[in-house]
């Protein structure tokens, strides 16, 4: 070799060295912290936080077919959430505490909340027999007895400034509209006023922006993740509604992050993804219905999705969240808007997917120690 090729080479490897050395300290500078996981005060409660014992199970199948459909007429539970027929559409879920499923929000209620956050704002309902009404800056609560604690309207305004630390680009109407909250004190209260079973722990109606909540461990992190949707879904317009993955893993991770509030199977089943389970991401992606998938695939696919959610929002510093989240509202293809969102190297589904796993287990991409 003459001495004009060695030349050559050392002058190619200096420049490849210097260009790995920027990606290097643009990765560690531009690499917001991610926030561990945690358990933290609801303002509900008055248990203090006890010690959760999580059981390791083996990782599943990458590819996860859903169980047979259950019965219609039967309802279906889980963790923090509930589905079940509810007469007079399809805009009311159930949410209960000691459920097994947790109900994904259909197309007809996004397009619904989309067209409710563009409509003229309208009176605020009347308060039902036995609650008080108190308007905030941005809800009106109701809460059942003789007034609206000054302690609830604290709490649910700061968790409103919490959620918009993440989702004000997505909801600027909430400046001028409100949404209503009503809280029971008692479950046969609750149970009277929504005509909900006794296992339910809130109901939500996307269309109307109503949210109720029997007062409970759980209703904090209820309040946080229908909130979300309200504030996220109707970003999207009527008729291309937000995909199901980045809607409901948004929601569980406004739940754990801002709602401080981490539903009791996360853990584990962020557990089964460390160790490559779960689905392939471009099979997650696709569902757009959970009714006919069992318990353990409806709370591992709710786990990718929050995890995948959380990566994109901690990757990058800026708003590429945002830009990508945009062109999905455009119309554009998920691969596409990945790209023209975050750059290279995540011009496709894989790319983000290996990326996403690979931070699972190290933590070198969020920053996140393992």
């Amino acid at each position: 070799m003459d001495i004009l090729s060695k030349l050559r080479i050392l002058f190619w490897g200096f420049v490849i060295g210097l260009w790995g050395l920027f990606m290097y300290q643009y990765i560690s500078d531009d690499m917001s912290l991610l926030p561990q996981i945690h358990l933290s005060k609801n303002p509900f409660s008055t248990r203090p936080l006890t010690k959760r014992v999580i059981r390791k199970t083996q990782p599943p199948a990458p590819f996860i077919q859903p169980q047979p459909p259950a019965q219609p007429e039967q309802a279906v539970r889980t963790d923090s959430h509930l589905i079940s027929p509810v007469a007079g559409g399809l805009d009311i879920k159930e949410i209960g505490s000691q459920t097994v499923r947790m109900p994904e929000h259909s197309a007809e209620e996004k397009t619904a909340v989309a067209a409710s956050a563009a409509a003229k704002e309208e009176a605020p309902p009347a308060a039902p027999p036995g609650f008080a009404m108190e308007k905030t800056t941005h809800f009106v609560i109701y809460e059942e007895g003789s007034a609206v604690s000054k302690d609830l309207i604290e709490n649910v305004e700061n968790l409103h400034g919490n959620i918009m630390l993440d989702l004000v680009a997505f909801s600027p109407w909430t400046r001028d509209r409100k949404v209503f909250v009503f809280f029971t004190n008692k479950q046969d209260t609750y149970q009277r006023l929504t005509g909900r079973p006794a296992w339910s722990g809130g109901t939500a109606s996307l269309s109307e922006r109503k949210i109720y909540l029997f007062k409970s461990d759980e209703a904090f992190g209820i309040l946080a993740h229908e909130l979300t949707h309200i504030y996220f879904d109707s970003f999207f317009p009527p008729d291309r509604p937000s995909p199901l993955w980045l809607s409901e893993g948004l929601a569980t991770y406004i739940q754990s992050e801002r709602g401080l509030s981490t539903p009791r199977w996360l853990s584990q089943n962020l557990t089964v993804l460390s160790k490559g389970g779960g689905y392939k991401l471009a099979d997650l992606i696709r569902i757009e219905n959970l009714q006919d998938a069992d318990e353990d695939n409806v709370r591992l696919w709710y786990a990718q999705s929050y995890s995948i959610v959380r990566f994109l929002t901690k990757m990058k510093a800026g708003e590429a969240f945002y830009m990508f989240c945009k062109r999905l509202r455009e119309g554009t293809p998920v691969a596409q808007s990945l790209f023209q969102a975050y750059g290279m190297p995540y011009n496709k589904l894989s790319s983000l997917e290996y990326a996403w796993r690979y931070d699972l287990k190290t933590g070198k991409l969020s920053g996140t120690p393992q």
